[in-house]
C-alpha cells in the first residue's frame, strides 16, 4: 500500500526534555518560496573558519536541492514518498521515489516535540504535498491562468497609482495658496491701542489655523505618496507569489532596506502629527489680556514658542528613529549608547559655540527678550524677526535681506518694538526768541496733535516739553519727549516736526542758526608805509 493510501492519523506528541536553544542551530527547509519544515544540528557543527559553510547550510541546500529537482519534472511517474527505519543507525530515512532525500535527526523530532519515527511519517505527508502542489503549479493551463492575474493586477497598480498622483497634485495646489494666504510675521503688529489686542488674537489665531491646515494637507499629500509606494510593493509581491519559480523573491519585497525606508517614513509622519498637535494645542490657547500690548507680547511668544517646541519634539522623534533603524539593521544600541556618550563628550568640548547659542537661545526666549515680529537691533544689524530657534535668530532688513544670526553672538539687543515707543526730539531756536513764549506753542502743538482723530491712536501719552536742554553756536535747544506705540515714533516724529515749525514760523521765533566770531588780531601798530625809516623821494 502506498503513502497516499495510509489514512492520516494525529500525531501524538509526548514530553520530551528541554532543549537549550543556544547548544543547538535551526533552518527551514523551502520550496518554491513556502517554509515546508525545520532541521537542526548542534551548536559544535558550525564551521571555525569565516569562509567555510556551515553543516547545517550544506544539509540544507542537499535537501532543497533534491525537492526542487522533483518538482521540475515533467510526466513523471507516480511520486512516491516513503519513510523507512536505517538499521545502522535506528533513525527514519525519507526517500522520494526509491532516492535519498534526508534522515530525521532526534534534534529535529525534539524541535517538535516527537519521536523521530511519527515525526517522519508527519514530513512525508507534508513532502508530498508540497511536491503535488509545484508540479500542479507548473502546468501550462495554470501558469496561462497567473498570468492573466498578473497583468490584470498589474493594471490595477497603474490605475490606482494614477489617482493617488491627482490627490497628490490637488493637495500641493491648495498647499500654495494657503501658503499665500498665511499672514506674514509683519502682519501681528499692531496699528491702534483699541485694535491691537483683538487684531493680534485674530492674526495668530490665522497663522496657527494656516498652518495646521498646511500640515495636514502634507502629511495627506505624504500619506498618499506612502500609500503609492504600499500600492506598488503590495501588487510586486503578489505577482511574484503567483509563480513558483518568483515566489523565492518575495522576502525581498520586505527586506531590511524596505523596512529601513518604512521606518523614515513613518518617522516623517510622526513630525508632522506632532506639528499638528502643538499648532492645535497653542491655538487653543487664550491670548486675551487686560491691556493691548499685553495681548501683543502673549501673541508673539506664543508664536514663537509654538515653532521652538515642534523643533523640540522633531529632534527627539528623529532620534528616536534612528536608534529604531540602527536595531533593524543588528547595531547593538547600549555599546553604541555608551559610545556615543564619550564621543559626545569630545564633540561638547569641539561644538562649544553651538552649545552657546542653545544656552543663550533659551534664555532669550525666557526672559522674553524679543519675539517673532519685533524689529530689533543687534550692534549694527536692524530688522524685523521672522525666525527664533535655541541656535539661531533671522531677521528681515529694511532692504530685504535675510540676516542669520547665531544666539552666542548676541550680547546686546535693542527691541524697538517691545510694549511702547519715545521721540526723543530737540528744536533748536534762536538766542533773540522769547523762550517762555516758544514752549508754550510746542506744548499747544503736542495737544492739538494727540487730540488729531488721526494720529491720538499712534501717541499714548501727550507731549512733554522737558525745557531747555542746552546752549549751543546755533541757538538754545529745547527738548521734547512723546511716547507712541512701537515702531511709529518716526511717523509721529515727522508730523509733529512739521507742526511745530508752522507754528513757530507763524508766532516769528526763528530757527537757531549756528554763529561763529572771527576775531583779527593786527600784526603793527602802525602803518608800515608811515615808518620814519621809509625813505622820501620827494625830499631826496
Amino acid at each position: 500500500m502506498t503513502l497516499a493510501q495510509t489514512p492520516i492519523l494525529p500525531t501524538p506528541k509526548i514530553a520530551l526534555p528541554q532543549i537549550n536553544s543556544t547548544d543547538i542551530v535551526t533552518t527551514g527547509i523551502q520550496l518554491d518560496g513556502r517554509e515546508l519544515f525545520t532541521i537542526a544540528l548542534p551548536a559544535t557543527a558550525q564551521p571555525n573558519q569565516p569562509n567555510q559553510r556551515s553543516a547545517i547550510a550544506v544539509r540544507r541546500q542537499s535537501i532543497e536541492a533534491t525537492l526542487k529537482r522533483f518538482a521540475n519534472q515533467r510526466n513523471a511517474p507516480d511520486l512516491q514518498v516513503n519513510s523507512t527505519l536505517d538499521a545502522n543507525s535506528n533513525l527514519p530515512i525519507i526517500s522520494i521515489n526509491q532516492r535519498y532525500l534526508m534522515t530525521v535527526t532526534t534534534l529535529d523530532a525534539q524541535l517538535q516535540g516527537q519521536e523521530p519515527t511519527p515525526y517522519a511519517e508527519e514530513l512525508t505527508r507534508i513532502i508530498r504535498t508540497a511536491l503535488l502542489e509545484a508540479e500542479r503549479e507548473r502546468q501550462p493551463e495554470v501558469i496561462t491562468q497567473q498570468t492573466g492575474k498578473a497583468i490584470a493586477t498589474l493594471g490595477g497598480m497603474f490605475a490606482l497609482s494614477w489617482l493617488v498622483s491627482r490627490l497628490q497634485k490637488y493637495l500641493r495646489k491648495r498647499q500654495r495658496l494657503l501658503e499665500d494666504e498665511t499672514p506674514s510675521p509683519a502682519d501681528i503688529l499692531p496699528n491702534t491701542p483699541e485694535t491691537a489686542s483683538p487684531r493680534t488674537q485674530l492674526t495668530v489665531k490665522q497663522q496657527m489655523k494656516s498652518r495646521r491646515e498646511r500640515t495636514l494637507q502634507d502629511m495627506q499629500r505624504r500619506s498618499l505618496q506612502l500609500m503609492q509606494i504600499g500600492i506598488w510593493m503590495a501588487g510586486i509581491y503578489f505577482i511574484l507569489g503567483l509563480f513558483p519559480d518568483s515566489r523565492p523573491l518575495q522576502p525581498l519585497v520586505l527586506s531590511t532596506p524596505l523596512k529601513v525606508l518604512g521606518i523614515i517614513v513613518a518617522t516623517y509622519l510622526v513630525i508632522r502629527l506632532s506639528d499638528l498637535i502643538v499648532d492645535r494645542i497653542f491655538g487653543a490657547l487664550d491670548i486675551s489680556e487686560s491691556t493691548p500690548d499685553a495681548s501683543q507680547r502673549v501673541a508673539l511668544r506664543v508664536s514663537t514658542f509654538s515653532g521652538v517646541a515642534k523643533g523640540i519634539l522633531s529632534l527627539m522623534w528623529i532620534s528616536i528613529g534612528i536608534v529604531i533603524i540602527l536595531s533593524i539593521i543588528g547595531i547593538q544600541i547600549l555599546p553604541l549608547l555608551a559610545g556615543a556618550g564619550i564621543i559626545g563628550i569630545g564633540i561638547s568640548l569641539a561644538s562649544q559655540n553651538l552649545i552657546k547659542d542653545m544656552i543663550n537661545g533659551f534664555l532669550i526666549l525666557f526672559e522674553d527678550q524679543y519675539a517673532v515680529g519685533d524689529i530689533i537691533q543687534v550692534d549694527d544689524v536692524s530688522g524685523l524677526v521672522e525666525f527664533i530657534s535655541l541656535r539661531i535668530t533671522q531677521i528681515r532688513s529694511a532692504d530685504g535681506r535675510l540676516i542669520t544670526i547665531p544666539n552666542s553672538s548676541i550680547a546686546i539687543v535693542e527691541n524697538l518694538s517691545k510694549d511702547w515707543s519715545r521721540v526723543d526730539l530737540s528744536i533748536v531756536i534762536s538766542y533773540d526768541a522769547d523762550v517762555d513764549r516758544a514752549i508754550q506753542l510746542i506744548e499747544k502743538v503736542g495737544r492739538d496733535l494727540s487730540a488729531d482723530p488721526d494720529w491720538h491712536t499712534k501717541i499714548l501719552e501727550a507731549p512733554q516739553v522737558l525745557g531747555v536742554e542746552d546752549f549751543s553756536n546755533a541757538g538754545i535747544t529745547l527738548r521734547t519727549w512723546i511716547k507712541t506705540q512701537p515702531l511709529q515714533p518716526a511717523v509721529v516724529g515727522r508730523e509733529f516736526r512739521r507742526r511745530v515749525k508752522q507754528a513757530l514760523d507763524a508766532a516769528g521765533i526763528s530757527i537757531g542758526i549756528p554763529q561763529q566770531v572771527f576775531s583779527v588780531r593786527e600784526a603793527f601798530q602802525d602803518d608800515p608805509f608811515d615808518s620814519p625809516n621809509r625813505s622820501n623821494p620827494e625830499k631826496q
